[in-house]
């Protein structure tokens, strides 16, 4: 499928691998929950080859049918915009994705909140017009670096969280840790539950959630060792626990194991994410930089 924005809305030209079927099974191909589909056909605002079907969402679809979407509506901005420094690494029509420094928040514990990652992502959507609500994906600890993703639009929002629900978005990382692995990569399956005596900690739990996370060596140095980890669930503090429970903490992680002279935070960067595109359906891979203090360790 090929789509364009026109105006408020995304139009998408119809492909033969996606017709044949009524516009309510067209939009199912998008995750599209029941509500969010009745928001549309409520809207009175869908049109297929420039004529609108008003509440028809049984017609059915055939090729090259040009299909138009309101999705670019104008939001308020849910945060207070300000001026924090963003590295953008990727941005189109419906997605914002940024490089996350240190010691940052990525939210504040309400609305009117400060000094986090999406006040500065308002600033950028307010210096730039674009009228938005602020919308993550996923999230990394205050001080994990590397790559957020932001939805631009409920539409786009719905599709990732599904998406990153079934596993069909993958994220990888880079740690430096401390201690020696049982062999130089593994599948790490254990439940994680919180700790009951730290608030703040989470451990490896009987009754905990299913977690599971992939391990490769990449480097042994000296004083640490550089491994790449693949999540294949999303559990706070997951990777820091499970690599915690070999026996290999990462560097400079005083939660769960201790400070480091050589850093002062968790050597733990968010360095790569595999995307869908939401409407050519085409895979697409995005990479984030490590920042200077985990750099100059390698």
């Amino acid at each position: 499928m090929e789509y364009k924005k026109a105006g408020h809305y995304a139009e998408i030209t119809l492909d033969e691998e996606h017709a044949h079927v009524s516009l309510i099974d067209f939009l199912g191909y998008f995750y599209l929950s029941k509500k969010n589909i009745h928001k549309l056909r409520m809207s009175h605002d869908v049109y297929i080859n420039d004529k609108n079907i008003k509440q028809n969402f049984k017609i059915v679809l055939q090729p090259n049918d040009k299909i138009k979407l309101p999705l670019f509506i104008d939001e308020a901005i849910d945060f207070i915009p300000q001026t924090i420094p963003l590295n953008i690494i990727y941005e189109d029509d419906f997605s914002l994705v940024i490089n996350k420094q240190k010691e940052i928040e990525i939210h504040p514990e309400n609305k009117t909140g400060l000094n986090t990652l999406v006040n500065g992502v308002a600033h950028y959507y307010k210096q730039t017009k674009q009228n938005h609500r602020i919308r993550y994906i996923h999230r990394l600890d205050r001080d994990t670096t590397g790559i957020i993703v932001f939805a631009k639009n409920y539409f786009i929002h719905n599709i990732y969280d599904f998406l990153l629900t079934e596993k069909k978005i993958k994220r990888y990382y880079l740690a430096l840790t401390t201690g020696n692995f049982p062999q130089e990569k593994g599948y790490i399956d254990k439940k994680i539950g919180r700790d009951r005596h730290n608030r703040k900690k989470y451990l490896i739990s009987k009754t905990g959630l299913i977690a599971k996370t992939f391990y490769k060596v990449i480097k042994h140095y000296p004083d640490y060792t550089l491994v790449e980890l693949e999540l294949f669930t999303g559990r706070t503090h997951q990777i820091r626990v499970h690599l915690n429970s070999l026996g290999c903490p990462i560097l400079g992680d005083n939660l769960y194991g201790n400070s480091s002279p050589l850093i002062n935070r968790q050597a733990l960067h968010a360095y790569k994410i595999e995307l869908i595109h939401p409407f050519t359906l085409k895979p697409f891979t995005i990479t984030a930089k490590p920042p200077s203090d985990f750099e100059k360790l390698l």
